[in-house]
């Protein structure tokens, strides 16, 4: 098995990348946070991988954190949720927002996530509400009671613009982090990272 590789970028998509590692490219498959992760560094990066092997494919995803690679292994332990979801539900939210949803059981934030259904929502609480604590997950930006600046932003987000709630709370959070303090600001700077 192959748990991490390290070496230089030298091609970066939305999905995936190809590393250079001793004269071998490897193309990596990833989350849009890691492809956003990679595209802020220069020099050799460090990725650690998961290889999926199926009868008819060989896969190899890249993570930015092995936090990230670990929450993606229980992912794809739930009954029918492969790789591409696991990777589009990586990609919509990070793993301390996804974390909370599903110990809060919030099954309407995880519906919002592409390729998640009610019953693929209702397995994943049931399946890994216990496991999900064993993930040494960083603090982030919770789902706790936003500020009305925050709640008017992230229904602007929704409301009028067509984002899911997931993804407007996420954005607003990292506008939040940003220096964003007015309903404007926030919307402004979460349309950014959106977009």
């Amino acid at each position: 098995m192959i748990d991490f590789l390290e070496g230089e970028v030298v091609e970066l998509t939305e999905h995936s990348v190809v590393l250079a590692v001793g004269g071998v490219g490897y193309r990596v498959i990833v989350s849009k946070a890691t492809a956003e992760v990679l595209r802020g560094q220069t020099g050799p990066v460090k990725i650690f991988t998961h290889l999926h092997y199926t009868p008819n494919d060989l896969a190899l995803y890249g993570f930015a954190t092995p936090e990230e690679r670990q929450l993606f292994e229980l992912l794809i332990s739930v009954s029918g949720v492969g790789p591409k979801v696991a990777m589009g539900i990586l990609s919509a939210t990070t793993p301390q927002y996804f974390a909370e949803a599903i110990l809060q059981n919030r099954r309407d934030l995880l519906e919002d996530l592409k390729g998640v259904g009610r019953k693929t929502a209702e397995r994943l609480i049931v399946e890994l509400k216990e496991k999900i604590t064993q993930i040494p997950l960083r603090a982030e930006p919770s789902l706790a009671p936003a500020t009305t600046q925050e709640e008017l932003a992230i229904k602007a987000l929704t409301r009028s613009l067509g984002f899911t709630e997931t993804e407007a709370r996420r954005a607003v959070a990292r506008a939040k982090a940003m220096g964003a303090t007015t309903t404007e600001d926030l919307v402004k700077k979460a349309l950014a990272l959106l977009s």
